[in-house]
């Protein structure tokens, strides 16, 4: 019989990860997530995803691959 592999209740596509932060960041974060109607997760997830895509739209070799499209 296969073995099913179990992802804990995660969506399919999500992966767990575990971090260390400050104290006072988590508080922050808790606070900026509810204001956004929330969960830290998602609140994280969101704001990662917004981090790396203009760290990627900086970089120069994006802005040549960008342009050289055109």
């Amino acid at each position: 019989m296969a073995q099913r592999k179990q992802n804990h209740g995660r969506a399919p596509g999500k992966t767990q990860i575990s971090i260390s932060l400050p104290q006072n960041l988590v508080e922050r974060i808790d606070k900026l997530a509810e204001e956004e109607n929330r969960n830290r997760s998602n609140f994280i997830a969101t704001h990662l995803e917004r981090l790396a895509d203009d760290v990627a739209a900086s970089e120069p070799a994006a802005a040549f691959k960008t342009a050289k499209k055109k």
